[in-house]
């Protein structure tokens, strides 16, 4: 009996800036099949965190908190996305959105 094979990610640590938009694309449309894809969502908000689209970002990561609270990968996330656009949240405020 043969296992069913995971799927890739999209993202790979070397891929050249010419394959971000079509990355971009990709995952956007699995996302518009299965808006709860966490690891879609999480791939997504770490291309556009690669793209200096931090804001964008953000809302991937909230989302992300939002089906899974304690999600750490998309914690860390939020953290990086907050320093890097100027919103900053401290601890506790973290703690009580979870």
């Amino acid at each position: 009996m043969r296992m069913a094979s995971r799927r890739e990610p999209l993202l790979s640590p070397q891929s050249p800036k010419e394959d971000w938009l079509v990355r971009l694309a990709r995952l956007q449309e699995r996302l518009t099949a299965c808006p709860s894809d966490l690891l879609s969502r999480c791939e997504l908000a770490t291309l556009l965190e690669t793209m200096d689209m931090y804001e964008e970002a953000l809302v991937h990561w909230k989302v992300v908190i939002d089906l899974d609270a304690n999600h750490l990968n998309a914690r860390e996330g939020l953290v990086r996305c907050h320093q890097k656009t100027g919103h900053h949240r401290t601890t506790r405020t973290m703690r009580r959105s979870a």
